[in-house]
């Protein structure tokens, strides 16, 4: 069984979250980035157990906003006591630790959970003097923050990551009283409701990171190729905060993921705070041939920064791990690095049973491998950003993102212009925290939600701050909004498929989000991607979806209580939502495992008997990677009698990528089948095929 690893009043409004501070680097050298937030003295975690209560009501903020006159609640003070409360952990979603009963979709009615949380934590000493960032990466969903008595700020979206800024009401090298009030009714929740579970927590990484008064506030990083695809120029640009009027000094440089320096003309810049705190600055540098990132391929570095103050004392340094790429759509084809790409895709929910949402490094790195097994090569993030730890443990395995900004059956909201704070705030802060991630590919702005001005702004948003990505609205094609970068379609039938596919049917690449799985049957699918293959306009289809949306219930005295809307089963305590996909709840293969990674192969032979002539065995092969030569993978191969194993072997058959090989074999006395199986570098088995040998 998987277990769990451990502003003032008046600025209390939809932009209380800040800018994606990145964190300090304790050292001169790049740090892994699973280890950056471990063991780094300027970072304080604030997961583990925390004192935790249950109350009911609704959010009092309007637009994200609380009421200038909302008095801090006694909870929250150092006169209150917890005594009466019950420990929780964190992360974790409440309902899943018994303390309220699990809910799907929250359509039409919504649970009025209140959750209060409060922890004693001692402050290092080395915070003072500093600015400190409370930094959520999931709270679902209205957070109000408090410590030491005072509230420090109200975020209000369930997916998305803030930061809260508690430097004037935290006593550095004292304890302090940490506290939190969590609405899961607010003036947007209906944003952050849909197809999945909707559990209230502090369900994701949580810690204190504390900033030198002179910092970077704020990173974006470009990776810009030449027409040949070749060289690159690496672009950065800094958002500097401090105190107005301070000078500054930004130097960068490129490191490969061992740390060593890779060559390239010295970046540095200098610049002075402006009379607002914050000063943006840029550093530019040609790179020569570096590697490049792919999903195939996913070749990763670092960019080192180091900032100083006027007497060129080193304040901070920090780091971004990127990829070097270029996506362009180019003649109604996307194309990565000059090649076009094909997106063999599932659309995932961060949930996992018993979990919730509250998931962890083995959660990931299970669903990270069984998708790799399953030749996926692209995950849509249904309908909401998913962790952080997720997307860096896809930047190093190689996926392809459809990062989805969280909008979800909200037909009725997208043209009421008073909402569109909501969906602007959602746009903003999941750019500030993936911009910089190789294998986000796209934005995707909500899910099945019709057109209206709303989600017209979360593309606008996202437009208008990337340059280096597409985006499209769910649904809305050039009808609808003639800007987007792709026609996006749900469940098509194979005549509309077979339409798409036409390359005069658009200037633009179709792809489809979402695709019916098992419940449309084997054959349904294979011949949807028998069309899909060959037509290059088509960037691919993404199967509804990765996982049974069910949940197992560890309360067995609730098991009798059914969950609205699902399947309940009261022997066993699991809530079955959802029944499609190649795994279960937990992970258990399923009979569309092995048809899905057959379909999704990336090595094809349409054979299915050969002749032996001359002493040979020729197969006709399809590879249908973009930046593989097949020749990388082994082909074992065997000469069968029956079950009986006459010879065997290994060979490298050299194909480019997207091109066909005749490939030799040897041919045996009295075989009658030949088996072949690719294997990839990393060890996993690609493709299998039994050929009947023609009598």
């Amino acid at each position: 069984m998987l277990r769990r690893l451990l502003i003032p009043l008046a600025c209390l409004c939809l932009w209380a979250s800040l800018f994606a501070a990145p964190v300090p680097v304790p050292g001169d050298a790049p740090v892994p980035v699973d280890r950056l937030r471990l063991g780094n003295t300027n970072v304080l975690a604030m997961t583990g157990t925390w004192r935790f209560s249950l109350e009911h009501g609704i959010s009092p903020a309007v637009r994200g906003e609380l009421p200038a006159d909302t008095p801090v609640p006694d909870f929250a003070t150092s006169d209150a006591s917890d005594a009466s409360w019950t420990n929780i952990l964190v992360p974790a979603n409440w309902e899943i630790e018994g303390f309220s009963l699990l809910t799907f979709q929250e359509r039409p009615a919504t649970s009025h959970d209140i959750g209060l949380y409060r922890r004693m934590v001692e402050i290092p000493a080395s915070f003072a003097g500093k600015a400190v960032l409370w930094h959520f990466d999931g709270a679902y969903d209205g957070a109000e923050v408090f410590v030491n008595g005072q509230r420090c700020g109200y975020h209000e979206s369930g997916f998305t990551a803030f930061n809260i800024d508690v430097t004037k009401a935290l006593k550095p090298g004292q304890r302090n009283l940490f506290a939190v009030r969590l609405y899961k009714d607010t003036s947007s929740a209906s944003l952050d409701h849909g197809d999945f579970w909707v559990l209230g927590g502090i369900y994701r990484e949580t810690y204190l990171v504390a900033l030198p008064p002179l910092h970077a506030e704020d990173v974006t990083v470009v990776t810009d190729l030449d027409d040949q695809y070749k060289d690159a120029t690496l672009k950065s640009s800094v958002r500097v905060a401090g105190p107005a009027g301070a000078h500054f000094v930004l130097t960068g440089e490129l490191r490969s993921l061992d740390g060593a320096t890779v060559p390239t003309p010295a970046m540095r810049t200098a610049g002075d705070i402006g009379a607002d705190g914050s000063a943006t600055v840029s550093l530019s540098a040609p790179v020569t041939a570096p590697k490049l990132w792919n999903a195939e391929k996913p070749n990763l570095y670092y960019v080192f920064y180091r900032l100083a103050d006027g007497n060129q004392t080193i304040v901070e340094r920090v780091q971004d791990r990127i990829g070097f790429r270029k996506l362009e759509n180019k003649g109604g084809v996307q194309q990565l690095n000059g090649v076009p790409v094909k997106y063999t895709g599932i659309c995932r929910m961060e949930e996992f049973t018993p979990y919730g949402h509250a998931l962890n490094e083995e959660c990931w790195k299970t669903d990270i491998i069984l998708m790799k097994a399953d030749n996926i090569n692209a995950i849509r993030l249904s309908h909401y950003d998913h962790a952080e730890r997720f997307m860096e443990l896809c930047d190093e395995a190689g996926f392809y993102l459809l990062d989805e900004i969280p909008a979800c059956w909200i037909a009725s909201e997208v043209r009421e212009a008073s909402r569109t704070w909501a969906y602007v705030l959602r746009t903003k802060e999941t750019l500030d925290r993936d911009k910089n991630r190789p294998s986000v590919v796209a934005w995707a702005c909500g899910n099945e939600s019709g057109y209206g001005v709303n989600n017209q702004a979360m593309f606008d948003y996202a437009k208008a701050h990337d340059s280096t990505r597409p985006a499209f609205i769910s649904q809305q094609n050039q009808g609808q909004n003639p800007r987007t970068d792709f026609e996006d379609y749900h469940y098509p039938s194979i005549q509309q498929l077979r339409n798409m596919a036409n390359p005069n049917h658009a200037k633009i690449p179709v792809i489809i989000t979402e695709q019916h799985s098992t419940d449309v049957g084997a054959a349904e699918v294979t011949n949807f991607w028998n069309i899909i293959w060959p037509a290059d306009n088509m960037a691919g289809s993404f199967i509804w979806e990765w996982q049974a949306q069910g949940m197992y219930d560890k309360f067995p005295e609730r098991w009798s209580i059914p969950t609205r809307g699902l399947v309940n089963d009261p022997k066993t305590g699991f809530r079955n939502a959802h029944g499609f996909g190649p795994v279960t709840a937990d992970r258990q293969i399923t009979p569309m495992f092995d048809f899905l990674k057959a379909v999704y192969s990336p090595v094809l032979s349409l054979a299915t008997e050969i002749a032996s002539a001359g002493g040979q065995c020729v197969v006709p092969l399809q590879n249908r990677y973009s930046f593989t030569d097949l020749g990388e993978l082994t082909c074992r191969w065997q000469a069968l009698a029956g079950d009986k194993v006459l010879a065997s072997g290994e060979s490298h058959i050299a194909a480019k990528p997207r091109t066909s090989v005749d490939a030799s074999f040897p041919a045996t006395a009295g075989m009658d089948t030949l088996r072949l199986e690719f294997i990839h570098p990393d060890g996993r088995s690609v493709y299998a095929i039994n050929l009947r040998i023609k009598s």
